[in-house]
């Protein structure tokens, strides 16, 4: 029986999808075959997720242990065995689930400016049609509520508070156990961040593996049409998840839309306000994992 023995727990968008095709063409690492298992974001009973797309999450979230070691029944020769999903950074009780069936387990993340990372997901939400709101500031009008009704998705505000989610790792592992990388690390130096993983998880670090392409962007389609048939058919889309497999739904989201994508603008105002919410968060931050983080206190 093969089980995970690292895993990558987040940020959401803060380029885990890139990371987990990266790693999935070394040879001597098996990925589970689909991002996102959120195995241990809750105990063995189903928690119960609401808003846009919260079918999907309460339906597709793998809930028993048998069915989370099939996903790795094609493991060979592979050293390392790796899942990837992002919630596990921020939903309550995740570390500790982890902690009870895989104690020894390797543990990363990569966190962005967490302004950066809400209006990102915004982005990603308004393409994908799964965001009511207009704008993005009647969207964080909007968080409460959203967190109150145990939305799924388009609650952006939570996720950004990294230092009491990264807390909580280090009160159930091994500080040794856990590694903190930035987003910047990846788009700086994508080679270098993927090496030091290599090294980590104990795979040939001299691999090489194609980064060219960057996984799962944020954005509107730029063709008017295409970004209505795509946003409008979201609930059927929704419908049709149900019966279509996961990677062949992941496929055709990537062919259709990503083509070109138009970059949406944080308004310098709202960037401020989202400042003034995580400033002492990224202050805390810095000093848990001794990360120079002065660059997200400042302008872009």
């Amino acid at each position: 029986m093969s089980l995970p023995n690292f895993i990558i727990i987040g940020a959401v968008r803060s380029g885990t999808t890139s990371v987990y095709e990266y790693l999935r063409q070394h040879p001597q690492v098996f990925m589970c075959p689909f991002k996102q298992t959120n195995f241990f974001i809750s105990d063995l009973e189903k928690p119960i997720f609401n808003g846009p797309r919260g079918s999907i999450l309460n339906r597709e979230r793998v809930d028993n242990l048998e069915d989370y070691q099939a996903l790795f029944n094609g493991v060979r020769s592979e050293h390392a065995i790796g899942e990837a999903s992002p919630r596990y950074l921020f939903t309550p009780g995740t570390a500790n689930r982890i902690k009870q069936l895989l104690p020894d387990v390797t543990l990363l993340a990569i966190l962005r400016n967490p302004i950066d990372r809400a209006f990102s997901e915004y982005s990603m939400s308004k393409r994908e049609g799964l965001e009511p709101c207009d704008s993005f500031v009647e969207a964080l009008a909007d968080q409460e509520r959203r967190l109150r009704e145990q939305w799924a998705f388009c609650e952006y505000i939570n996720k950004g508070f990294y230092s009491c989610q990264i807390e909580e790792y280090y009160k159930c592992f091994n500080r040794a156990q856990i590694h903190v990388y930035l987003f910047e690390d990846l788009i700086q130096n994508t080679a270098g961040l993927l090496q030091n993983i290599f090294k980590i998880i104990g795979v040939d670090q001299n691999f090489i593996p194609d980064t060219s392409k960057k996984y799962n962007a944020s954005g509107l389609i730029k063709n008017p049409v295409l970004r209505v048939l795509w946003t409008r058919t979201q609930p059927a889309r929704s419908i049709v998840g149900a019966i279509v497999p996961k990677n062949f739904r992941e496929g055709a989201q990537r062919f259709f839309a990503m083509r070109t994508l138009a970059k949406l603008e944080l308004i310098p105002e709202v960037r401020d306000h989202l400042l003034d919410i995580y400033r002492e968060d990224i202050l805390k931050l810095q000093d848990l994992i001794n990360r120079d983080l002065s660059a997200w206190l400042g302008k872009p």
